[in-house]
């Protein structure tokens, strides 16, 4: 594959930003470089690393971004990030309003005005590798939850056929065809009738779409909706009238303005407790139920802050959860991302430590770290309900890797990442403090 690519230094010049690179997650399109420019400052941290270049200078090692030629200029398929930065400090684009350049000597932004580049002989020949390298969930290096759906909707939308992706982005042909209905089923978000302020909320490009899509993966969920997901002909369907308003209260609670205690795990009766009169009977029939099985039940220490953790108060009698969770329940994880990741990763490994203490399942002794508390709640040796196990495997499949990394220095915590780890988990620990 890579020798069909070359390597050389391009004049900055002749390089320009891509409109279609999957980092950019919006439905208005960016056309002018000026319009990509300010989405990177506001969503992908720019600011920060035009500050890292101006202090370190010009990383050889790291830099070779990846382009591919357009008549007379080269188009930057990989590494956008770096090139603006460099336009940026040398003055050939504009930085947005209230955006400070800082001061490069005249040697440096000679430096920055030749790009070493490896180029690629066209966009699908790049596609394999971007995807090899960004797909998914993750740090800063991921496109994301949103932006890898996009990806592979924008590809098969231009034309490419299932198997064809498949290849290019190493999956399944039916995990592809479920990554195309789950960005479908975010187009058909945006049709509904929203105020201005709920659709801005939508059409974020942080915003959290992943938890309304796990909750319709759990059994029966999409049957409740009525909603549809047809893989043979790639068609989101509502089955009935009532479908769409449903739909609607489903975003609502878990998207536009997330309630507190609610998730991607809650139940059908949780979410839609105050959805119509049968649920409403339904909803306190079940909370009866729970009443009748638990002396003990969680309460909820107020509304919980978009940018917090958790809002319960623990009746579980442990002074070390209980600092963790009135810790959390006031940490800004916009702010102050590293810390919440290793407050998150606390919490979790203190509950599942209190839950295999309790049941004695630690019969070897043995030091526990979350992966290994993880994997011993997964195994027979500790009793938690299906629905309990099955959010422990989830968040260890998608997020402990993250949180590990997070946690000890090896990755760049972000905001985002954080509390799409917490929504996993929320359910869980609602139930278990």
């Amino acid at each position: 594959m890579f020798s069909e690519f070359k390597y050389e230094s391009i004049p900055l010049d002749v390089v320009q930003l891509d409109v279609r690179n999957p980092r950019i997650v919006t439905r208005a399109k960016l056309v002018t470089q000026e319009q990509i420019l300010a989405y990177l400052y506001e969503y992908e941290d720019l600011d920060e690393f035009v500050r890292k270049i101006a202090t370190e200078g010009k990383n050889i090692g790291a830099e070779r971004p990846y382009v591919i030629r357009e008549s007379n200029h080269f188009l930057v398929v990989e590494g956008n990030s770096r090139v603006a930065a460099y336009k940026v400090l040398t003055g050939k684009l504009k930085p947005p309003k209230d955006y400070v350049v800082p001061h490069l000597s005249e040697t440096m932004k000679l430096m920055l005005l030749t790009v070493d580049c490896s180029i690629a002989p066209d966009r699908d020949t790049m596609m394999p590798i971007m995807a090899s390298a960004h797909f998914g969930l993750g740090d800063k290096s991921r496109w994301g939850h949103l932006g890898s759906r996009q990806a592979v909707y924008n590809e098969w939308h231009a034309g490419k056929t299932i198997p064809k992706l498949a290849k290019i982005f190493n999956k399944p042909p039916a995990e592809i065809k479920e990554l195309i209905l789950e960005y479908l089923l975010y187009l058909k978000s945006l049709s509904l009738n929203w105020t201005t302020k709920e659709r801005d909320a939508l059409l974020n490009p942080r915003v959290q779409f992943n938890p309304p899509i796990r909750f319709l993966q759990t059994k029966g969920h999409k049957e409740s909706l009525g909603i549809i997901l047809d893989s043979t002909n790639l068609k989101v369907v509502f089955s009935d009238a009532g479908a769409k308003k449903r739909f609607k209260h489903l975003l609502k609670k878990l998207v536009v303005n997330p309630q507190p205690g609610l998730g991607a795990t809650a139940s059908y009766d949780d979410v839609f407790a105050d959805y119509g009169a049968k649920s409403k009977v339904r909803a306190a029939a079940s909370k009866s139920s729970a009443v009748k099985k638990n002396a003990k039940k969680t309460k909820s220490a107020g509304p919980l802050k978009s940018t917090a953790l958790f809002a319960y108060v623990p009746s579980i009698n442990s002074a070390l959860i209980r600092q963790l969770m009135v810790e959390a329940k006031d940490i800004n994880s916009n702010k102050f991302p590293a810390c919440a990741t290793f407050l998150l990763r606390n919490i979790v490994e203190s509950i599942l430590k209190e839950i295999i203490h309790k049941q004695k399942a630690n019969k070897d002794g043995k030091s526990l770290d979350l992966e290994s508390c993880l994997n011993l709640c997964a195994s027979n040796l500790v009793r938690l309900s299906s629905a309990d196990k099955s959010v422990l495997k989830e968040f260890q499949k998608q997020h402990l890797n993250y949180v590990n990394l997070g946690a000890h220095g090896n990755v760049v915590p972000n905001g985002d990442r954080v509390r799409g780890a917490r929504d996993a988990v929320d359910q869980f620990v609602k139930r278990h403090v």
